[in-house]
């Protein structure tokens, strides 16, 4: 069947109103997902800050994670203030007791009791384990900030108890490639986070369990670490915690908090 000039020209146009209606569509429905991403991560952050924290916790590490009776165990005092000031004292055992973590920012600094000395911790330095303590958490694990001001996420799927976020990095230097974190419905509560590499792919996955009130708050009394390339372990249990607690200045100054 053909068709005039005049008709063929109108079909031309009503295919291309429809199909850039069709990317309208598209880009709008990309936009919702990206705020959607944006405003669960902000309420993640938002349920999860403090002004201040106290925590005394216990640390195991599991070289093999397949081999549960064999571990060595930390005691480890903390203080936080806001999104991106930490300081972590050993306690327990007496061979390190006294090493301590300090991490402002991008910024992080290692004491070591037994020769006084201070080491700061910058750059690809941060994907390291804690030295003299190993495990599977890294200076950068250990560190602060907001998610998104490291990461740009989207919404990657969604089901009927919980979404799933997937983070790139705003810095190519960064020291994980992505992160897909799970988010549970229920109070926003983070169940898990995946820490890729660009040389490793999932390089590590960090479990939030055993959730209960603290001191007023919803909190992951139970953290567990999977090193997917090592096949080790660290599991980090919450033995107390404090809200809204002086912390002594010199702990968080890169100056003194190791006097």
């Amino acid at each position: 069947m053909k068709t005039s000039g005049k008709t063929g020209l109108r079909l031309k146009a009503w295919k291309a109103v429809v199909a850039l209606s069709i990317l309208g569509v598209s880009a709008t429905s990309s936009l919702a997902a990206q705020e959607d991403a944006l405003s669960i991560i902000r309420e993640v952050d938002r349920r999860q800050r403090v002004d201040t924290s106290r925590t005394r916790t216990s640390m195991r590490v599991f070289p093999d994670a397949q081999n549960p009776s064999e571990f060595r165990e930390f005691v480890i005092e903390g203080y936080e203030r806001g999104d991106s000031e930490s300081y972590r004292e050993v306690l327990e055992p007496r061979s390190v007791k006294g090493l301590r973590i300090l991490a402002i920012g991008e910024d992080a600094w290692l004491y070591f009791p037994s020769t006084g000395r201070v080491r700061k911790i910058a750059g690809t330095s941060r994907g390291e384990s804690v030295q003299g303590i190993g495990g599977d958490f890294s200076y950068e694990d250990l560190g602060g900030g907001r998610l998104e001001e490291k990461y740009e996420f989207r919404l990657a799927s969604v089901d009927a108890r919980s979404w799933t976020l997937e983070g790139m990095p705003r810095k190519p230097e960064g020291v994980y490639s992505r992160l897909v974190i799970r988010v549970s419905r229920e109070a926003y509560r983070t169940e898990s986070i995946e820490f890729h590499t660009a040389k490793d792919g999932r390089l590590k996955t960090l479990e939030f369990l055993e959730y209960k009130n603290v001191s007023g708050r919803d909190t992951a009394t139970r953290l567990v670490m999977t090193n997917h390339r090592k096949g080790s372990r660290t599991v980090v249990t919450t033995l107390s915690a404090e809200y809204g607690v002086p912390i002594p200045e010199k702990f968080l100054n890169p100056a003194q908090f190791y006097k």
